[in-house]
């Protein structure tokens, strides 16, 4: 075999892309049953396609993915126009 090298034209795949995907998620929040309120307060370390969202009745903190509080959001702002 020849000893010179080739590159191949390939693109060096980005980490940081997606880590950001959902941090315009922060701060949204929605109302659940007119009586509370949840709210996005963080994007998730370990995935960064889920969102971390609070419960401000009793302060619980769960998971969900961010394409679906999007999906809520969107049914928010249609039922209020």
């Amino acid at each position: 075999m020849n000893g010179l090298q080739f590159t191949l034209p390939f693109r060096h795949k980005r980490a940081n892309s997606r880590a950001n995907s959902n941090s315009d998620l922060i701060g949204r929040s929605y109302q659940q049953d007119k009586w509370v309120t949840v709210s996005v307060i963080d994007v998730c370390l370990d995935d960064p396609g889920r969102v971390q969202v609070q419960r401000d009745v009793d302060g619980k903190i769960w998971t969900m993915p961010g394409w679906l509080m999007r999906l809520i959001l969107l049914e928010e702002l249609k039922r209020a126009a």
